[in-house]
């Protein structure tokens, strides 16, 4: 029987078996009902079984439904790991697989509580406790943290420690029971280099290690009071591998490390930006970003995230904007049927920063409970309560906190929580020096996806970009720059080739907004890229680098007339 995979949305994870139709949408007389996904239709689309085959039709939405990113008309068959985009959410078909049925009792049976069952006492309990709290883990430093704390419990000792790093230069990663250690160098020669346990009548020193690679860190413990025993000694060891692979299991989910973000410009308002990111990110202090919208606040938060002490922490972005999933993805959500919890950004962040994009669109209910919790120190809990976290806050806005406050559009609790460091982002008029270097990186960006080398700007084209007047800032740039290059890559780029709004003379009264200046250079693009290839609309998709049913929907879209001529 085929089934639908919910990867993504607010039911991600559900698996819907599909027998002979499903409808998905916000109403709940649909078979997959979704009314947390604000970005689908009430009846969005239908999945139905046809001949064996399974079969998707989009029911007139709004925002349109798409296969494998293309968007459909009318039937279409689906494949074994087809990807079904509706709103929000990302729908897998999943290929047949064994039937799960629910059948009749099964006589004898007894039922007993699970904890009950559960180990209490003993090195089981320690080791069950130890492995649940490891699995639960939402980033490295909290691996790390949980390991030093259930290992001081488990072997009742005086101080325990995860550290990370090599005999020339270990890293405290996580200590409790006491302000620092001190590793015996023997010891930690022995974790280190040869995948051994040391241990003394107060020490243990075991390797953290994985699954296919040699030690990268240390579980250390000291007891003053009495001495470890062989079975405490084995218990450490136990504890310190399920600590590496809960390490490298998160490492591996988390993906690579954020990569160092750089920021172009040589002006002197932007000189002066840097500057001021550079003591941001040796701070620890709370920092907002503010200024117009395209101005590169978010890029600048993640700048001095990568260059502070927490740049190998996690990196977590929450768009306050997304109001239907901001409470979930602010304080986490708890499991049911068919869908597994989610931890709180607070718990995600622990040891990192968190981003709070957009900040002052969080209502007022949410940013008075966030606030609480920020004053505290605390998350919600994976198992109900809460736990200690630590976390530096970030926050990109229109303007600063205490200017919000006064407009109303900001709880004063959680002004107080941001108030610290202030970066303003000046908008691109305003450091028109910084244009031409700027849009060099986006071209040659551009250029590098068309696989060519980047276009270059004649002095009048060039004069025309410092003198427009960049309402969309960096954002507007990098578009234009990114489109460009793709269509006249290793080209010279006239004053002619412009988009209208950039041409003398054609100042508009009423300034565009930003996608009507995408879709404008959108279709000036394509309409160029059709001339360019003689009408051929194969050659101008691939000069678009899109395939021909999407250029086929956008020349149906923009209205394009398509001549055909020898190039």
């Amino acid at each position: 029987m085929p089934a639908l995979l919910l990867l993504s949305g607010p039911a991600a994870g559900l698996r819907h078996e599909l027998q002979t139709e499903a409808t998905i949408g916000r109403s709940p007389s649909c078979e997959l009902p979704l009314p947390a996904d604000d970005r689908m239709s009430r009846r969005h689309a239908r999945f139905f079984v046809r001949d064996g085959q399974v079969l998707l039709e989009d029911l007139g939405s709004r925002n349109g439904t798409t296969v494998n990113g293309e968007r459909i008309t009318g039937e279409v068959v689906l494949h074994p790991g087809d990807r079904v985009q509706v709103g929000q959410t990302t729908v897998l078909v999943a290929p047949p697989g064994a039937a799960v049925r629910v059948g009749a009792p099964q006589p004898g049976t007894s039922h007993l509580p699970i904890q009950e069952v559960l180990p209490h006492v003993g090195m089981e309990a320690a080791l069950y406790s130890a492995g649940a709290a490891l699995l639960g883990a939402t980033s490295e430093a909290r691996v790390l943290r949980y390991l030093s704390e259930q290992a001081l419990l488990a072997l009742h000792a005086d101080a325990a420690a995860a550290l990370l790093g090599s005999v020339k230069g270990l890293l405290t990663a996580s200590v409790v029971g006491a302000p620092s250690v001190e590793v015996p160098r023997d010891m930690a020669n022995a974790a280190l280099e040869r995948a051994e346990q040391g241990r003394s009548d107060s020490v243990l020193c075991s390797p953290l290690v994985a699954s296919g690679g040699p030690p990268f860190g240390l579980l250390y413990v000291e007891r003053a009071h009495a001495p470890f025993s062989e079975a405490e000694g084995q218990l450490a060891i136990m504890l310190g591998r399920l600590g590496g692979e809960a390490y490298a299991a998160v490492r591996s989910l988390s993906g690579p490390q954020p990569e160092r973000v750089e920021m172009v410009g040589g002006s002197r308002p932007f000189r002066k930006l840097v500057e001021q990111a550079r003591r941001a990110a040796a701070s620890d202090a709370p920092a907002v970003f503010f200024g117009e919208p395209g101005t590169g606040k978010s890029l600048c938060a993640h700048y001095v995230h990568t260059r502070s002490p927490r740049s190998l922490g996690p990196f977590v972005r929450v768009d306050c904007r997304e109001e239907a999933l901001l409470e979930e993805s602010l304080f986490g959500r708890t499991s049911r049927p068919g869908v597994p919890p989610l931890p709180s950004a607070l718990l995600r962040a622990d040891g990192g920063s968190l981003l709070l994009l957009h900040v002052e669109r969080m209502p007022r209910a949410l940013s008075e409970r966030l606030a609480r919790l920020l004053s505290r120190k605390r998350a919600p809990g994976r198992e109900g309560g809460e736990e200690p976290v630590d976390v530096r806050l970030l926050a990109t806005a229109t303007a600063p906190p205490r200017v919000l406050v006064q407009r109303a559009e900001m709880e004063e609790a959680l002004a107080s929580r941001l108030a610290g460091l202030e970066l303003e982002l000046l908008p691109l008029r305003e450091r028109r020096a910084d244009i031409p270097v700027l849009f060099e990186r986006f071209a040659t960006r551009g250029a590098l996806a068309a696989r060519g080398p980047p276009p270059e700007l004649t002095p009048e084209a060039r004069r025309l970009l410092m003198e427009y007047a960049w309402p969309h800032n960096v954002r507007e740039l990098e578009l234009l720059g990114e489109r460009l290059a793709r269509l006249y890559a290793g080209s010279e780029i006239a004053a002619a080739l412009l988009p209208p709004e950039f041409q003398p003379g054609t100042a508009s009264s009423e300034p565009l907004t930003l996608q009507e200046r995408v879709a404008r250079l959108e279709r000036d693009t394509i309409a160029e890229a059709l001339r360019t290839a003689g009408g051929r609309k194969i050659a101008a998709a691939k000069l678009l680098g899109i395939s021909r049913p999407t250029l086929d929907k956008k020349i149906e879209d923009y209205g394009l007339t398509v001549e055909r001529r020898r190039v």
